[in-house]
């Protein structure tokens, strides 16, 4: 009898704490992921200067009975000295910026605030979660350690890979999505829990919104308009308050194939912002719905956009003096745009311009977009859209 308590006892505990072993065993597997991307682009970079080496020695033999001592220190720091350099040309041809190996690196911490931020208010209800969030989190653990074991497996089989990519990207791209949908099942089990009052173990104290972090930007009033109209016969820009899904008179263009973007620098974008940018395809995820805390599921920044609303810019058109073109820029503009902790960077700048310009708001981000950039620039990014009948 007292061994079935026990045993039920310990079966409650190991339901109670279920998420929270899941997100334990997540943040387990993010350190070997970014162990192993390490562990792996240390051994890209050793093997790229032996490379280097081999190439530079060959010369050398053939005059290293003419030289001197100090000839040959002499030429020691110059090869040290092209080695870093080839080594840094190498990581930015290959993609490999400070960005990739930090998305990795941070993602244990961020997963681990998103759920302490839920324990905070909702308590142990939280911790136990519900079986929506234990399933996508066990998801999210398989894909990550299959990605890590297919890797080690491939290493095993091949101790000595060709200079290839292929692992390294592979890990970003797993890691990065392992992260942005374990944050977002712990926010979606938030919100569930918060708007179910009658839940057990209900913490009478939490608040009746989601708290936005220091320095977010308030959240605008629906009265407020989220438009602007910006022409350039105009000296100045005035907002119009209309929604550019009402009256569906638009259409898009066959858009040109947008330019590549520059590896941009260490927190110039949010990671999540990056995402957008380098997979056209990705949605906003449901937090940017008209009824949604419009925070980012990264950086928690709050981003003040609407899905149904655009930003108007008028732009003279080169081809027809005196005329018009009417371009809409989207919401999904505004969020790949924004930097980890507030403010904006200019994403046409990082792809057609040889320095970024960062804005404090959306306003001066859109105010910028029509007072520096071309018709045809803004024609090839995919969120930015021209309506031909207005």
């Amino acid at each position: 009898m007292v061994d079935q308590e026990a045993a039920e006892s310990a079966k409650g505990i190991l339901q109670d704490i279920v998420v929270v072993s899941l997100v334990r065993t997540l943040t387990e597997s993010f350190g070997s992921a970014s162990e192993l991307y390490r562990k792996l682009k240390r051994k890209r970079e050793e093997l790229e200067d032996g490379s280097d080496d081999e190439r530079r020695h060959r010369p050398l033999r053939r005059r290293s009975d003419s030289t001197s001592d100090s000839d040959e220190r002499k030429r020691d720091r110059l090869r040290n000295w092209a080695r870093h350099r080839s080594r840094s040309k190498s990581q930015r041809r290959g993609g490999y910026s400070d960005s990739d190996e930090e998305s990795i690196v941070t993602s244990s911490t961020r997963v681990r605030e998103e759920y302490d931020r839920g324990y905070h208010y909702l308590g142990e209800r939280f911790a136990r979660g519900d079986l929506i969030t234990q399933n996508q989190l066990q998801t999210q653990i398989i894909n990550l350690q299959q990605t890590l074991l297919n890797i080690y497996h491939e290493i095993a089989l091949n101790p000595n890979p060709p200079l290839s990519k292929h692992h390294l990207d592979q890990l970003v791209q797993t890691s990065r999505a392992a992260r942005l949908a374990s944050i977002q099942a712990l926010n979606f089990q938030y919100e569930r829990m918060r708007g179910d009052p009658h839940g057990p173990q209900h913490h009478h104290h939490r608040p009746d919104y989601l708290p936005s972090p220091p320095g977010a930007f308030p959240v605008p009033s629906m009265s407020e308009s989220q438009e602007l109209v910006l022409r350039r016969r105009k000296s100045r820009s005035r907002p119009r308050s209309r929604s550019s899904s009402s009256d569906g008179a638009h259409r898009r263009r066959p858009s040109p194939v947008p330019d590549p973007i520059r590896p941009a620098p260490r927190s110039l974008f949010c990671v999540y912002a990056q995402d957008l940018q380098h997979d056209a395809s990705r949605p906003l995820t449901d937090g940017f719905k008209n009824d949604g805390h419009k925070l980012c599921p990264f950086c928690r920044t709050h981003i003040p956009v609407q899905v149904n609303k655009a930003w108007e810019v008028y732009k003279e058109d080169d081809r027809k003096r005196g005329f018009d073109r009417l371009f809409l820029v989207g919401a999904r503009f505004i969020v790949k745009c924004h930097r980890e902790g507030g403010g904006y960077a200019c994403v046409l700048c990082r792809r057609y311009r040889k320095s970024d310009t960062a804005c404090t708001e959306v306003r001066a981000l859109i105010e910028h977009v029509w007072e520096e950039h071309g018709n045809d620039e803004l024609e090839k990014d995919e969120d930015i859209v021209e309506k031909t009948k207005w």
